[in-house]
């Protein structure tokens, strides 16, 4: 049985909710300096919570942000974030949010493993929220600046509050992402499924690459030849379909040609091009 996903409603974003709360984006990586700056520019009021001699606070510094320590940080806000790369220690952000947090906050979690995983949980009374951009860290900060914004995958795993989900559609749209989209999932679907797909798509992927080119190279085939016929040859199909599907190569030109019409190759393809057309309607950078 197939379902597709729902999307929160842009008209239904209150940006009022935030305007009375503090937000603490802990790190500056890459996908904590997106989140700050934007946030920043949508009016919302901003700390980042790194260590002062650290270079991610001079760098914060330069953008005219307000740095803190990630005690103190934890302790003003009332949304804290915690971006999922590899800038923030989450073992040691979980103690400093047991030990900050009050009954009525939200913590923020930039993608799903640590939720799922329990490596991350919220204290009595705090909301626990997912929000993970789609397209890059770079790109989140970039589309907002030319006016559009990046679809998010949101889940709500922690509803104390009762207004969890408000206040997260308005952080949404603080964000840009509601510009686009954002779909709603689950900590559970979201991590479940990119664990399968890493290792039954990407690494699979990978594995094929490398056997293909072996046997290449086995038969006779230069390297060089093997490498530009498997791997680079993938590479320029996987962005053709990235951009616009896989389109009628799912349907064999000998049976194309039979078909009466676009629609029916179209109906004939495999049903990801369908949702293929849909996911990539959100994103503007393609659009």
């Amino acid at each position: 049985m197939t379902s597709q996903a729902r999307l929160l409603e842009p008209d239904s974003a209150d940006l009022t909710l935030l305007q009375d709360r503090q937000v603490a984006v802990l790190g500056f990586g890459p996908v904590a300096s997106g989140h700050a700056l934007n946030l920043r520019d949508s009016g919302v009021d901003v700390r980042v919570g790194v260590p002062a001699e650290s270079r991610a606070a001079a760098r914060a510094e330069v953008e005219g942000l307000l740095v803190v320590s990630p005690q103190d940080a934890v302790r003003q806000a009332d949304i804290v974030v915690l971006p999922t790369d590899d800038s923030t220690d989450q073992a040691t952000l979980q103690q400093l949010l047991t030990a900050g947090l009050e009954p009525g906050d939200m913590i923020l979690v930039t993608g799903p493993e640590p939720v799922h995983s329990q490596e991350v949980t919220a204290p009595d009374g705090v909301d626990l929220v997912v929000l993970q951009g789609i397209g890059g860290p770079d790109r989140l900060r970039g589309e907002y600046l030319d006016g559009r914004g990046v679809p998010c995958l949101v889940a709500v795993e922690t509803d104390a509050t009762s207004v969890a989900w408000p206040v997260l559609t308005a952080y949404s749209q603080a964000l840009g992402s509601l510009r686009s989209g954002a779909l709603v999932t689950s900590a559970a679907e979201l991590a479940e499924a990119g664990s399968y797909a890493e290792e039954a798509v990407h690494l699979a992927v990978q594995r094929l690459v490398e056997d293909g080119f072996d046997r290449l190279v086995e038969r006779g085939t230069s390297e060089e030849v093997a490498y530009l016929l498997t791997l680079h040859e993938l590479k320029q199909r996987i962005d053709t379909a990235w951009t616009a599907g896989f389109g009628t190569e799912q349907v064999p030109d000998r049976h194309a040609a039979e078909l009466e019409s676009r629609r029916a190759v179209a109906r004939a393809a495999h049903p990801i091009e369908q949702v293929g057309r849909r996911v990539r309607a959100l994103m503007s950078w393609i659009r």
